[in-house]
């Protein structure tokens, strides 16, 4: 039996969500949490998202010896720095919005 531990995870948490190696990364959030996989919806721009279900995490030693691995994907953390990257995006584009909206109140 392994001792790998899957990195703790809670519901509503970020992740990346790949379909496969090599495959861009997709935000996601955690939507359940057990002791080996995760449930996640996943961002999908102009769609909205979908469910990922027993997604396993890219370092998990088991993960090729299950046979839906391929099919489900995997995830990854979601580095810091790119939570504070979207977070100026969004903070520019709420200031750009308020910039246009302004002059037509007054």
């Amino acid at each position: 039996m392994s001792d790998y531990k899957m990195p703790e995870v809670k519901i509503g948490d970020r992740v990346f969500f790949r379909a496969h190696d090599g495959a861009e990364p997709v935000m996601s959030f955690v939507t359940q949490a057990s002791s080996r996989t995760i449930t996640l919806w996943s961002v999908v721009p102009g769609y909205g998202g979908i469910e990922k279900t027993s997604v396993h995490h890219k370092d998990d030693p088991g993960f090729a010896d299950f046979p839906c691995s391929k099919e489900t994907g995997m995830w990854e953390a979601f580095p810091e720095d790119s939570r504070l990257a979207i977070l100026s995006e969004r903070v520019s584009l709420l200031e750009k919005k308020i910039a246009a909206i302004a002059p037509k109140k007054g």
